[in-house]
């Protein structure tokens, strides 16, 4: 899985050299590995900039590489509500919302990703997954689909999908 952070020489990170020491700290900290530590710095800073979406977004990605998506998800929803146009953000969101095991709320962006040309047939392969792990065929089926659509070559995905269908079939027999 990639999880979109600054890296250096980015818009984002020139953009930072002209915010505070916070959270330029945060970010060297971060892409050093040191996520709590860059957590600790990212929440001083978003005490004095709260409605700052990258900083939003930046501590969303601090959080789920700490493994605490669901407090990841609050700081992705809120920077995407201030810039609903970053394919950044909804990256990171689609991202966190499959980590966290919320299929349904990272398929719900794939339009919007499918629009901005960020959306791969991997994040609707690994989409698919967590909705054979639900139980959920039809939506699995319709998530191997688009990855087709997207990428033809998938030769493995038609009889996966042949495969759901016969399945699904099945339960309505029953």
């Amino acid at each position: 899985m990639t999880i979109e952070t600054h890296s250096k020489g980015s818009p984002a990170q020139n953009e930072a050299v002209r915010k505070p020491e916070d959270y330029r700290k945060a970010l060297e900290l971060a892409e050093a590995g040191q996520h709590a530590e860059a957590l600790q710095y990212m929440q001083e800073y978003l005490c004095s900039a709260p409605d700052d979406a990258e900083a939003l977004n930046d501590t969303g990605t601090i959080l789920h590489c700490l493994g605490r998506s669901d407090e990841a998800v609050d700081h992705l929803v809120r920077a995407r509500s201030l810039q609903p146009e970053s394919a950044e953000i909804i990256w990171n969101l689609s991202e966190t919302y499959l980590a966290a095991g919320k299929a349904t709320e990272a398929a719900g962006l794939f339009d919007d990703m499918d629009r901005m040309g960020v959306l791969s047939a991997d994040v609707l392969n690994r989409t698919a997954d967590v909705f054979l792990g639900e139980n959920n065929l039809a939506d699995a089926a319709r998530m191997l689909n688009w990855s087709l659509e997207l990428c033809p070559g998938q030769k493995i995905l038609r009889p996966m999908i042949q495969v759901i269908r016969h399945k699904m079939a099945e339960n309505k027999c029953e």
